[in-house]
């Protein structure tokens, strides 16, 4: 049964992330925190265990968009280098603060991302999406 609820996680995780580019924290940390509880003692593993999957997770979504042109690669190289020093960062603070804390930094985090886009009119683009960004090799 357990392996079934890991199946089931990492195929939502990943339809998930390709569909709207989360999956992780959205939908893994909560699934092992309260259905895989036995093998994730505390948010903190949850935590990292969710960052090790948005590897494989990241790629095969990043492949997906690409291919249709979806991908600004300026963008995606400024924000993932200083990505890459706030998310070590991140981990290394995550283990300072208590786990009931950052459990609950969690969850207001969750509804304040929630109501922000609730509440939020979508922007209007001035053009398609495929149209603003190019995929090397491709015209």
């Amino acid at each position: 049964m357990e392996i079934l609820v890991m199946i089931l996680v990492g195929l939502a995780a990943g339809f998930l992330g390709g569909m709207f580019g989360v999956g992780g924290g959205i939908l893994m940390v909560p699934a092992f925190l309260f259905i895989l509880k036995d093998r994730i003692p505390s948010i903190h593993v949850a935590v990292g265990t969710s960052m090790a999957i948005i590897v494989a997770n990241a790629m095969a979504g990043t492949i997906g968009h690409a291919i249709h042109g979806r991908v600004n690669w300026h963008v995606a190289a400024w924000v993932a280098g200083f990505a890459v020093i706030g998310g070590f960062a991140g981990a290394n603070v995550s283990g300072l603060v208590a786990k009931a804390t950052l459990q609950r930094l969690f969850a207001v985090l969750l509804v304040v991302v929630a109501a922000k886009m609730f509440f939020s009119k979508p922007a209007e683009a001035a053009r398609p999406p495929e149209a603003q960004v190019t995929v090397p090799g491709q015209k």
